[in-house]
C-alpha cells in the first residue's frame, strides 16, 4: 500500500524501474540513470525508500542483487498521489486536465480514440 509521495530523485529512479518492464536490480537502475549522476549507494538508498513506501517490491535475486518490480503503474501512481488535485471545483477536474493537455498539444489522436473507447466501455 502506498503511504507517501516520492521525491523528485525517487521518481526518477521509479521511472527507470517502470521503463525496464521486467525485474531490475539496483545496478541496472544505476546504469540507466547514469553512473556519473549518483553513486551506487545513492541509487540504493532511493530504491530502499521506494520499497519501504510500497511503490516497488522485491521479487527475486540475481547473483548477489535483489530484483525489484513496480507495485503500481504510472497511471496508478498519478491517481494515488495527485488525485487530490482534481476535486471537481472549476478548473480542477479530470475533464479540465484533458482539455489543457489537448490545448497544449500533449494529446494525440490515438489518445483521444483510446479515451473515447474507454468511455463507451464504462457507459455500458
Amino acid at each position: 500500500m502506498i503511504i507517501k509521495d516520492v521525491s523528485a530523485a525517487e521518481l526518477e529512479v521509479m521511472i527507470k524501474i517502470w521503463e525496464a518492464g521486467k525485474p531490475t536490480t539496483i545496478k541496472d537502475v544505476w546504469h540507466e540513470v547514469g553512473e556519473n549522476k549518483w553513486t551506487y549507494q545513492t541509487v540504493q538508498t532511493f530504491v530502499n525508500r521506494l520499497h519501504m513506501k510500497g511503490f516497488i517490491e522485491m521479487v527475486g535475486k540475481r547473483v548477489r542483487s535483489f530484483e525489484y518490480v513496480p507495485c503500481v503503474t504510472r497511471a496508478e501512481y498519478l491517481a494515488l498521489t495527485k488525485g487530490h488535485l482534481f476535486n471537481g471545483e472549476p478548473g480542477a477536474s479530470i475533464a479540465d486536465l484533458i482539455k489543457a493537455f489537448y490545448a497544449n498539444g500533449n494529446i494525440k489522436p490515438k489518445d483521444i480514440d483510446e479515451i473515447a473507447a474507454w468511455i463507451e466501455e464504462v457507459r455500458k
